[in-house]
C-alpha cells in the first residue's frame, strides 16, 4: 500500500467521509478506467452471437451498476428491457472499427469528462475516417462537417473561408453563428431546391426465395409491389419499435432495404437472426447482403426538384419521365442522369417534391458536379443535416433514435398508417396488448427569441410535468420554435395548451395536426 501516492486522494476521502480515518486501510485498487469510443459502456447482446451478453466499458462502473444489473437481466430473462437500451448496444459499432480508432476516440472521451459541453458539439479525434465521394467538394462549399457512424456528414454550409475553429466557436445553448446558414438552407429546399448528401443511410440487399414471406412477417406494414415502395417497421417482440426501413421492392423476391445511417450493425445482426431463425424453420431460403458502401445518395427535394433533373435526365421522353403518371409517389426507377445510373426514389423527408439519388459509389463526384452545374439555373443549395432535421419536424416525420426506439409501439408514435392489421406479424399481438400508454405529437413552441430546443426539454400541462421533447428545432414554414415528443394520450389532441421549458423557463406550447406544414401533401 503507497499511502504517499494517495495522501492526498486519501485526506479529501476523510474529509467526505470522517469515519474513515479511524476505520483504517486493508488495500487500495488501483488500474486503468475503461472507456468506449462514444463514452458509453457496453450492454447487450454480442453482435453476431447467440445466448452472449456483455455489461463492460464502464468509465463510472459502480454508480451504473444496480442500473445495468437490473436491465441486463430483462433483457436477458424477458427479451426486452423497459426503456430503450440502443445507446448502450454492443452493435452501435461497426466492423470497420480499428483498434487505433477505439484507443484515440476512448482518450479523446477522458479528456471530455469534466468540459461543459453543448447541444451542438462535434468532437473531432479520428476525423475524417469515412467520407462519401463528394466530400472535397462539399468542403470547397463551405460544409461543416459532423460524423455519424463514422461518417462524415455536412451539418450545415457556413462560409467558404470559415476559419479552422469557426464551428467549434459557433457552439452555444443558444443559437450558434451556424444557425443563419442551416435557416437559409431549410428555406431554399421550402422555396427552390437542396440538395443533401445521405450517402451514410443503411441499405440492405434481401432477396431469395423466402424473403417475401420472410419480410412480410418482419414488418409491420404490406410489402410494396414491384417497383413501389413503403415506409414500415420491424418490431421486437415486445411489440415496440426496433427498426424503421424504407422497403423498395426491385423483383419478386428481391428487396432493397434502407435504413438510418447510425446504426448499420445494429440493424444487420438483428435482421439476419431473424432471417436464420425463418430459415432454421424451413421456410425459405434467404440472402443478406449488407451494400452500405456500395451505394451513395443524395436526396434532391423543393419545388424546382423535377424541373431540374429534367435538364439531365436521359430518356426518350424527358419531359414526361419524372411527372407523376410516369414516376408516381413511393415508386421506384432506374434513370440515368448524365453518364451515371441512378435508383431513384420518389420520396422525401423533407416533405417537398423530391427523389433519393441512390447511385453506385464510384459515380459520386461525377453525379454530384453534374446536379449542382444544373442547379444552377434554379436555385440549387447544398443543405445539412441540421435544416432537414428541421424541415422533417415540420411534417411530423419521426426519427430512429429520437420519436421511434424500443421504448414504444408504433401506435404509440401514432403511425396507424403503417401498420396493417390485417396480417400476422411480429410483435403484434405484444403492440395490441401494450396499448396507449403515451403519444407522439407536433408542438409549436412560442419559445425565446435566440434559442431552440434540441429534444429532452421537459413538456408541462397545469404545472405538472407530462412528457417531454424527443425532437427540437425552428420552422422556417411558422417562423416559431418546433418540436416533437410523446404525452399522455389525453393531451395530444391539436389545440392542447402545454409549455416547454427552455432556458429555466416555461414557454408556451400547443399541439398542432400531424404534418402541420403541407398536411394535404
Amino acid at each position: 500500500l503507497d499511502l504517499e501516492r494517495i495522501e492526498a486522494e486519501y485526506m479529501s476521502f476523510i474529509h467526505r467521509i470522517p469515519s474513515s480515518e479511524t476505520v483504517g486501510l486493508k488495500d487500495d485498487y488501483n488500474g486503468p478506467i475503461c472507456y468506449t469510443p462514444d463514452g458509453n459502456p457496453l450492454v447487450g447482446p454480442a453482435p453476431s452471437l447467440r445466448n452472449m451478453w456483455l455489461a463492460e466499458g464502464f468509465s463510472f462502473g459502480i454508480t451504473a451498476a444496480g442500473g445495468t444489473g437490473h436491465y441486463l437481466a430483462q433483457l436477458m430473462t424477458e427479451g426486452e428491457a423497459e426503456i430503450d437500451m440502443a445507446s448502450l448496444d454492443p452493435r452501435r459499432f461497426g466492423g470497420w472499427m480499428t483498434t487505433e480508432y477505439a484507443s484515440r476516440k476512448n482518450e479523446e472521451c477522458y479528456d471530455h469528462v469534466f468540459i461543459l459541453h453543448h447541444p451542438d458539439e462535434e468532437r473531432e479525434a479520428c476525423r475524417p475516417l469515412r467520407t462519401a465521394p463528394a466530400y472535397d467538394r462539399q468542403l470547397q462549399l463551405g460544409a461543416q462537417m459532423g460524423q455519424v457512424n463514422g461518417w462524415e456528414r455536412p451539418n450545415y454550409y457556413g462560409p467558404k473561408d470559415a476559419p479552422a475553429d469557426f464551428d467549434h466557436n459557433s457552439r452555444s445553448f443558444r443559437r450558434g453563428d451556424w444557425w443563419q446558414y442551416a435557416k437559409a438552407e431549410a428555406e431554399a429546399v421550402r422555396n427552390t431546391v437542396g440538395i443533401i448528401d445521405a450517402s451514410a443511410f443503411t441499405k440492405h440487399l434481401v432477396r431469395g426465395p423466402g424473403a417475401t414471406a420472410f419480410l412480410d412477417h418482419f414488418t409491420c406494414n404490406k410489402l410494396p409491389n414491384v417497383g413501389r415502395i413503403n415506409l414500415t417497421y420491424a418490431l421486437t417482440d415486445h411489440g415496440t419499435t426496433r427498426t424503421e426501413y424504407t422497403i423498395v421492392r426491385l423483383r419478386e423476391d428481391e428487396y432493397y432495404l434502407i435504413s438510418a445511417g447510425a446504426w448499420t450493425a445494429y440493424d444487420y445482426d438483428f435482421l439476419q437472426k431473424s432471417a436464420d431463425d425463418w430459415m432454421a424453420a424451413g421456410k425459405g431460403h434467404i440472402d443478406i447482403h449488407d451494400i452500405t458502401t456500395q451505394w451513395g445518395v443524395y436526396a434532391l427535394a423543393g419545388p424546382n426538384a423535377r424541373a431540374l433533373l429534367k435538364d439531365i435526365v436521359k430518356d426518350r421522353d424527358p419531359e414526361t419521365v419524372l411527372s407523376n403518371k410516369r414516376f408516381p409517389w413511393l415508386s421506384y426507377r432506374d434513370i440515368e442522369l448524365g453518364m451515371c445510373p441512378v435508383r431513384a426514389i420518389r420520396v422525401a423527408y423533407t416533405g417537398e417534391l423530391g427523389w433519393e439519388l441512390h447511385y453506385p459509389i464510384e459515380f459520386g463526384r461525377t453525379l454530384w458536379d453534374l446536379i449542382l452545374k444544373a442547379g444552377a439555373n434554379h436555385g440549387l443549395k447544398p443543405v445539412g443535416a441540421r435544416a432537414q432535421n428541421w424541415l422533417r419536424q415540420e411534417k411530423s416525420y419521426r426519427a430512429f433514435g429520437n420519436e421511434l426506439g424500443r421504448d414504444a409501439t408504433p401506435l404509440e408514435a401514432a403511425l396507424d398508417r403503417f401498420v396493417d392489421l390485417t396480417k400476422d406479424f411480429r410483435g403484434k399481438e405484444r403492440m395490441l396488448a401494450t396499448g396507449i400508454r403515451s403519444k407522439c405529437v407536433t408542438v409549436l413552441i412560442d419559445g425565446p427569441p435566440d434559442t431552440d430546443p434540441w429534444g429532452k426539454e421537459a413538456l408541462i400541462h397545469d404545472g405538472v410535468k407530462v412528457g417531454r421533447l424527443t425532437s427540437g428545432g425552428y420552422s422556417v414554414a411558422f417562423q416559431r420554435q418546433i418540436g416533437m415528443g410523446y404525452v399522455p394520450e389525453a393531451l395530444a389532441t391539436p389545440g392542447t395548451r402545454l409549455k416547454v421549458k427552455m432556458l429555466r423557463q416555461e414557454w408556451d406550447a400547443v399541439v398542432t395536426e400531424d404534418s402541420p406544414f403541407d398536411p394535404t401533401n
